[in-house]
């Protein structure tokens, strides 16, 4: 069954009153776009990093090769947009851990909960790499958290060259292993109630 809008309008009104339906069709719409804002995020995991760690043996020879990367510019680019690209998904997967933890909360059941699953869970990927892979959403932290070890290789190998002062990348993991977390809870709940 194809969802548009107007059926999806029609199947909340089944369950709560107007101003409830309105408000969780917003909450589960704005999640949608968040993680569809995923999809055009670009420079996320370029090659540059399979490159290192498949062609180096040991840390001192890793690190000599992010250090002969950082001063090729076009290389650089890539290692800095990579950083852009997990900063941007972290910011948006923020907002979305707040909204499917409301979601799952207010214990969303009947349509609204298939309504929830299909809009949330349909058809949605990630960020796409450099290579073109379209990273699923639930294979998106192994990949992030990935990035970020590349990225903290980088702060290490060549310190400085991400920028000066704390980068955030703790902060940046955590949110993204909550979204995780968060996602698969949603998920097995909507799975449950439907």
């Amino acid at each position: 069954m194809k969802l548009t809008t107007k059926k999806l309008e029609s199947l909340i009104l089944e369950t709560y009153d107007r101003e409830q339906k309105r408000k969780i069709l917003a909450l589960i719409r704005k999640t949608r776009t968040l993680l569809i804002e995923l999809q055009v995020i670009q420079g996320f995991y370029p090659t540059i990093i399979n490159g290192i760690y498949y062609h180096q043996d040991g840390i001192e020879k890793i690190h000599k090769a992010i250090q002969n990367s950082v001063r090729v510019s076009h290389t650089k680019k890539a290692i800095m947009d990579h950083y852009r690209a997990i900063q941007r998904i972290a910011e948006i997967l923020e907002e979305v851990n707040q909204y499917i933890y409301l979601l799952e909360t207010l214990e969303i059941e009947g349509n609204i909960a298939f309504i929830a699953q299909g809009m949330i869970y349909g058809g949605l990927s990630g960020p796409i790499t450099d290579v073109g892979h379209k990273v699923k959403l639930e294979e998106l932290y192994k990949m992030a958290n990935s990035g970020i070890a590349f990225l903290e290789d980088v702060e290490e190998a060549a310190p400085g060259a991400l920028g000066k002062g704390n980068l955030g990348l703790e902060g940046m993991r955590d949110i993204i292993e909550s979204f995780d977390q968060n996602y698969s809870d949603l998920k097995n709940y909507l799975d449950s109630v439907i």
